[in-house]
């Protein structure tokens, strides 16, 4: 998590990670995004961190159960899945939006690729 804080240019900024299963992952996508399934990650923005680099930016839950499926479905290993979802859900603490604008979905996914190439490659989080 550090590491992906520090490439985006906030080292002094913090967050927590949070990992759950999929019933937990439902009802709070449900609870938050009235959206009745679990999803891979989700993000709670707490300070704005372009007014302070040094804040707590804010949670992110990622459900390891899917997490592990997509990485098998897209033919990611775990670790680099994992890596995936962290600077995603980051990237929205950060106040990146891919679901405002087509314009902010490509300038999200290009800053998540650039992210993504610099911390390559991935460590094991996972044992095989």
């Amino acid at each position: 998590m550090q590491a992906v804080l520090d490439q985006a240019g906030y080292s002094s900024a913090s967050l927590s990670l949070t990992l759950v299963g999929k019933i937990r992952m439902q009802g709070l996508n449900r609870r938050y995004r009235q959206r009745d399934y679990a999803t891979d990650v989700l993000a709670f923005p707490m300070q704005d961190p372009s007014k302070d680099r040094h804040s707590f930016v804010g949670v992110l839950v990622i459900c390891l159960p899917v997490a592990l499926s997509q990485a098998s479905r897209l033919g990611y290993t775990a670790d680099e899945e994992l890596l995936r979802l962290l600077i995603h859900g980051t990237l929205h603490l950060l106040g990146y939006d891919h679901e405002t604008n087509e314009r902010e979905a490509k300038r999200m996914t290009r800053k998540e690729q650039a992210l993504f190439q610099r911390l390559s490659p991935v460590p094991r989080l996972f044992a095989k």
